[in-house]
Formats: structure tokens, C-alpha cells, sequence
């Protein structure tokens, strides 16, 4: 499994827990799952190997929603339907702004009134790179709001565990991050959440946390996270790891980690999450177009 983030943040450790699933299942025949961390170059480095191997269905890598954004973007330079095969998405996820406890931003309006005053006097994070999912579900609410999007301060880390880890040294002011990435700091006290990028509240550590549209401001953006292989697997390829990650979904250890991580499990097989991404990318041309 090549994750196209660092480790130690969200999208690793859903992989460490796959992982496990997959080793003890014995589905894979005593071969080990191998995880592979390359982050960088917007999802490039980590697709490269994929690439190299067409037909092959022993190696995967992570599909998200910035991706999608990515290839309408030009950043990611492949065509995720075309170049590769989607395999199965497994859940959807809200994002979250956090400060540190100590920031003097009590809520997502007081943000908000600072970044109109001046939008370049706010630090903010976002990982692992510009105008991903992580980014854009910042960008969305704080367009919305009438920030002016040219002169905000814009940092992207390798992962968000690593702008976490920025905000809590007070290198950066604001983390935009998913929702998981700031749950045990929220629980621990060090870190506040201003607002969730859902619809509708959170459950769990996040329930407190209100929604972007609770503080006035309309705009609500959520993302989803999967895989892809290469191109050119068969019908039989297909099938046997649509049936593998459709019984790891439904483990008990991997919805105790979705809950504990306050995402949504949302199972999508190859062809469903093929016509889904087919539909996110139509989309996003016309998201990307409101927020330049």
C-alpha cells in the first residue's frame, strides 16, 4: 500500500489497521501487506510505482478527494479513470479548523473577522499539499464568508500530523486538517476546534464543535478516501479485492476506528466509486472555478 502522506497522520493509520485486517484474514494467501510511505508532489511520487505495473493487482495506493481536485487542477497529472482502476472507497470525512488552546480564536467567526480585517496576518496549514480536499475545505467556507482568498498565508506540510505538530509549536496559528487528525487534541485540551466542514455535527470528542453553517457562514464540503490500483486489471482482480475490502469494512476493528476517528463509513465498490469519481471530477471544475 503506497500512502502519498508521512507517517503518523490519519491516512497512515487507516493503512497500519488495513493492515492488521488483511494480515489476520488470511486472504492474501501468507503474503504480507507492505506499507510504503511517499509523500509529495501532489499524489505524484506515490503513483509513480503504479504506473510501472499495469495489470498488477499487489499494489494500491490512496484515493481521495484531493486527488480529484488535483487531476482538474493540472497539480495531479494523470487521469485517475483513464491511467489507473478504482478500486473501493471506504468511508467519507468531514474537515476541521483547530487552534491551539491558547489562541484568542474562540469560534470560526472570530477567524473569520480577523482574515477580512487582514487575510494575510493568520498562519494557516494545511497538508500535504495546496488546493488538496484539506485545503479547499478551508477555502470554501472562508470564500463564502468574504475572505479575500489571494492574500491569505498558506503553509502545506508533508501531513497534517506534521501541521499539528507546527501549530502546538506555534510556527503556524490555524490548522486546516481532517477531522481525525485533531480529535485527540481536542480530548486532551490542547487544541481548540472552531468549526467542522459537515452538514451536520460530529458525534464523539467533536460533538461541541459547530458547523460552518451554525456560524453563519454557508458553505459545507465534505471528502472520501479509498484506493486505486493500476490500470488494466481483470474482471476476477477486480472482484477479489472488492470482496476483501468490503469484508474489512464491515470488521469490527475498522468501524471502531472510524468512529474513533469520527469519519463516516461510506462503502462504495469498484464500480460505484467509479461512476462516483467520474461525477466529483465533473463537479470540482465548477468548485475550483468559484473559489479562483
Amino acid at each position: 500500500y503506497v500512502i502519498p502522506a508521512a507517517a503518523g497522520g490519519a491516512v497512515d493509520i487507516y493503512g497500519r489497521v488495513m493492515k492488521k485486517i488483511l494480515d489476520a484474514s488470511g486472504a492474501l494467501g501468507g503474503q504480507s501487506f507492505v506499507i510504503s510511505n511517499r509523500p509529495g508532489g501532489s499524489g505524484m511520487i506515490a503513483a509513480a510505482p503504479l504506473l510501472q505495473r499495469p495489470g498488477d493487482a499487489h499494489i494500491f495506493s490512496m484515493l481521495s478527494t484531493g486527488f480529484m481536485l488535483g487531476q482538474v487542477l493540472g497539480q495531479f497529472k494523470h487521469d485517475l479513470l483513464r491511467d489507473f482502476t478504482v478500486g473501493p472507497i471506504f468511508f467519507e470525512e468531514a474537515l476541521a479548523v483547530a487552534v491551539r488552546a491558547d489562541s484568542p480564536f474562540k469560534s470560526a467567526t472570530d477567524l473569520v473577522a480577523q482574515l477580512r480585517r487582514d487575510p494575510g496576518s493568520v498562519r494557516i496549514a494545511v497538508a500535504p499539499n495546496l488546493l488538496n480536499h484539506i485545503h479547499i475545505g478551508l477555502l470554501k467556507p472562508l470564500a463564502a464568508a468574504g475572505v479575500d482568498m489571494d492574500r491569505l498565508t498558506v503553509a502545506a506540510f508533508r501531513a497534517s500530523s506534521e501541521s499539528v505538530v507546527a501549530l502546538m509549536g506555534g510556527h503556524v496559528d490555524v490548522v486546516s486538517s481532517s477531522a481525525a487528525n485533531v480529535v485527540e487534541g481536542v480530548r486532551n485540551g490542547s487544541l481548540r476546534a472552531l468549526a467542522v466542514s459537515s452538514e451536520q455535527r460530529l458525534k464523539g470528542t467533536l460533538a461541541q464543535v459547530p458547523t460552518w453553517k451554525e456560524q453563519g457562514v454557508n458553505a459545507a464540503f465534505t471528502s472520501v478516501q479509498g484506493v486505486y490500483f493500476p490500470k488494466d486489471l481483470s474482471a476476477a482482480q477486480i472482484a477479489f479485492w472488492d470482496a476483501q475490502f468490503q469484508r474489512m469494512a464491515a470488521a469490527p476493528e475498522w468501524l471502531a476506528t472510524l468512529a474513533q476517528y469520527e469519519v463516516t463509513p461510506r462503502f462504495m465498490n469498484h464500480a460505484q466509486a467509479s461512476a462516483y469519481v467520474r461525477n466529483e471530477i465533473s463537479s470540482a471544475t465548477g468548485l475550483l472555478r468559484e473559489l479562483k
